[in-house]
């Protein structure tokens, strides 16, 4: 098969390795340390600090699987299907002695490694056995994707339908009622649920899935979790020890009988378990092993500057030289694989008629639930999948099919810089992945057969990566965080967290809530600031929100920060048609700046909503370059934060329409949330931070690029070449006089 002239070079750009002429790699000489290459699909074991014996096989009509392939054949060999699938999964061999360890301690940490079926049959298998008594099984994840997909994956093994026995909860959807057992919930969401319920008393067992992705909610919710348990589960042995000395326990016990005790699993894919096993305590350690089969790893011989371009020619070079397989590429985020979407689809139509097609699939955690089915779907025939995914796919989803992996050995990291930037921002930046996640990586290769993991880095570089990561609590503004702990009474630098953040960190998150009024002066909380948590929003935009009803533009505002709210952009970036992106755009514009172009462009679609079919309302956001998907988000959180604002009693139908001065109400209203995110006019041209000394410009993607206003608030900033502000509006300076508590020191 001829190669495309895009390609060439790429077959030098591996190590000695990787055999001449792309056949079939060999071996690497040298025997490789890491556990996954060697054991075989069948293997498995549990460990731990205590030998475990064996109590057979559980004759159960339940049958593993992977988890989060969501798409089978319909039919009642569907059902069949699954319940052989689930029995196949490494897990099932251990299932007894797993589930005895956890009846029999409070805490057990488990580690699985990826593919052993550990999130979605370990909830089946304590329901089945009875562990959660009358409560609920709630198992957390760090992505909102994972969450839902899972659900389904696992209500399909029950034979029932999400939103009954198995359901989720996720930022701005939920799907649960009064008979769901097993629950996915984000793990800010349960941590969300402590506010109201701070005992979490309708869950029996609640399960902390991918513990060592150290995400700052997890952190927070294990501090919790460890709290809770000697509230739930002290009782009882408290009574034991009366009973053992005096004998006057009845009183107790049956007090004590009320309160549901309470278990928590933490599990992992990766090594980290002394960590969590010490932090409760010294609990109990569980190891299973996952189905992996030999993984041939290669890297470049040199470091490759563009990433994307490296893993699109490496894609096409596996296409046209290897055996069938799908291929998962690992990128960054969700621009460069829209990038390298459109780059592969417009090269495999090049291809000669009788070459195997490419069926594209992204995989992102913006990506809606409709649009994750085909990347669980088998492969057409005559196709090769090539999914192109962020680190949501190293060890959350399981995708089969996978065959060959391409490590960009890049991800993104949000990052809060504080140190040198007066008041600090937090920013999405391109990082080198770690030691382990490489590792991870490569192994999705192995899930079903022996497999190839192509690296775009060289080997040393590989050895200068970190072992792990650093975990979220210690780089990520902790504003929001804050704020939920002292609703819940709590204080965040006397929280017993794994890692303590630095205290310059905490000192900037009191600052900004005291700024924005949801503290005092003494650091109390106030009336305002249990309002803004109540709303499941950043700080700043439920400040804004909740100055909207004062100004009497409720309704606008509201429109406003559902559309920043959303996992996605507005507005549709197009190279190829550029200028008729921008003549658009235009139309929407609003002279201020792009919060109140938002608003029109919420108002426009709302117009054509009531006018068209679905198909029309794609059209129309097709032709005048919006993002459907985020219009669409938007629309649905905008209708969860309308029922927030009833309990809070706030009218969210009053509006100023198009009265004369709107537009100061609604920037007024905005400034009270975004007081930190202010910055003036420079004599160079530029602006520095009026609470801060960064020095910023306003992004290209703003409609006041071109322009230069005294005073401007913005919705974040970017850091790349130069700290640019994204989200920009022109505001009148003594706007910011009006902020509350600037207003009491100028009096």
């Amino acid at each position: 098969m001829p190669k495309i002239a895009a390609l060439h070079g790429i077959s030098n750009i591996y190590s000695k390795h990787k055999p001449p002429g792309h056949a079939t790699p060999r071996k690497r000489a040298h025997k490789r340390e890491h556990a996954w290459v060697d054991v075989s699909d069948d293997d498995l074991e549990v460990k731990s600090s205590k030998k475990l014996s064996s109590k057979g096989t559980n004759k159960s009509d339940h049958g593993p699987r992977k988890k989060a392939r969501l798409s089978a054949p319909p039919g009642p060999s569907f059902k069949e299907s699954l319940h052989q699938q689930r029995k196949q999964l490494p897990i099932y061999s251990g299932k007894d002695a797993v589930v005895d360890m956890i009846r029999e301690n409070d805490v057990t940490v488990l580690i699985g490694e990826t593919g052993s079926g550990k999130t979605t049959q370990v909830p089946q298998y304590l329901l089945e056995a009875g562990l959660s008594g009358s409560g609920m099984i709630a198992i957390t994840q760090p992505r909102k994707v994972a969450a839902t997909s899972l659900a389904s994956r696992v209500a399909s093994e029950q034979s029932t339908s999400v939103g009954s026995l198995v359901g989720y909860s996720v930022r701005f959807d939920e799907a649960c009622s009064s008979d769901t057992r097993i629950k996915y919930v984000t793990d800010g969401m349960l941590v969300r649920e402590l506010l109201g319920d701070p005992l979490l008393s309708r869950y029996s067992v609640v399960i902390v899935d991918e513990a060592h992705e150290r995400t700052l909610r997890t952190d927070l919710l294990l501090a919790n979790l460890k709290t809770l348990l000697r509230t739930r589960n002290a009782p009882t042995s408290a009574v034991r020890e009366g009973a053992k000395g005096k004998g006057k326990g009845k009183g107790k016990e049956r007090a004590s009988e009320k309160l549901n005790p309470l278990k928590v699993v933490i599990m992992s894919a990766t090594l980290e378990a002394e960590k969590f096993s010490k932090f409760f305590g010294g609990a109990q350690v569980v190891y299973v092993k996952g189905r992996q089969h030999p993984v041939t790893i290669y890297h470049t011989k040199t470091s490759q500057p563009d990433y994307v371009d490296a893993a699109f020619r490496t894609f096409f070079q596996i296409h046209t030289d290897r055996p069938s397989g799908d291929v998962l590429i690992f990128l960054p985020g969700q621009e460069d694989i829209e990038s390298l979407e459109k780059s592969i689809q417009l090269y495999a139509n090049q291809l000669p008629k009788d070459a195997s097609g490419v069926l594209v699939c992204p995989m992102y955690a913006a990506l809606p639930p409709s649009q994750q089915t085909k990347i669980f779907s088998p492969t057409p025939a005559g196709m090769r999948k090539c999914i192109l995914a962020t680190n949501i796919a190293e060890t959350s989803i399981t995708i089969p099919g996978v065959k060959y992996v391409i490590d960009t050995g890049k991800c993104k990291e949000k990052r809060y810089l504080a140190k040198h930037t007066g008041t600090g921002f937090d920013t999405l930046l391109t990082r080198d992945i770690t030691q382990s996640s490489a590792v991870q990586r490569a192994g999705r290769a192995g899930r079903e057969g022996k497999g190839f993991c192509f690296r775009l880095y060289t080997e040393e570089a590989f050895n200068a990566l970190p072992i792990t990561a650093e975990p979220e609590i210690l780089r990520c503004t902790l504003t929001s965080s804050v704020l939920q702990l002292r609703c819940l009474s709590q204080n965040l630098e006397e929280l017993d967290l794994m890692d303590t953040p630095e205290e310059s960190s905490i000192a900037f998150a009191l600052i900004a809530l005291v700024l924005l009024g949801a503290l005092d002066n003494r650091r109390s909380l106030t009336p305002l600031g249990r309002k803004m948590a109540a709303f499941p929003l950043e700080p700043p935009l439920a400040r804004a929100l909740l100055a909207a009803p004062e100004l009497g533009c409720t309704s606008e505002v509201l429109a406003i920060v559902s559309v920043l709210s959303s996992s996605s952009s507005l507005f549709v970036n197009s190279h190829d048609a550029r200028d008729a992106a921008a003549d658009a755009r235009r139309k929407f514009r609003h002279p201020s700046g792009d919060h109140l172009t938002i608003l029109n462009v919420v108002r426009a679609y709302e117009d054509v909503a009531g006018a068209e079919s679905k198909a029309g309302r794609r059209d129309w956001c097709r032709k005048m370059f919006l993002n459907e998907r985020c219009l669409a988000e938007a629309v649905n959180i905008r209708a969860q934060l309308r029922d927030v604002c009833e309990r809070q009693q706030i009218d969210w139908r009053v509006g100023v329409g198009d009265s004369q001065g709107a537009e100061s109400a609604i920037l007024r209203a905005m400034v009270q949330g975004l007081v930190q995110n202010t910055a003036f006019l420079q004599p160079d041209g530029s602006y520095k931070q009026v609470m801060g000394h960064t020095i910023l410009k306003i992004h290209p993607s703003s409609s006041l690029v071109d322009k230069k206003v005294p005073a401007i608030i913005y919705d974040e900033l970017v850091y790349t070449t130069h700290i640019y502000a994204r989200g920009v509006s022109a505001i009148p300076r003594n706007f910011i006089a009006e902020v509350p508590l600037l207003k009491q020191r100028t009096r």
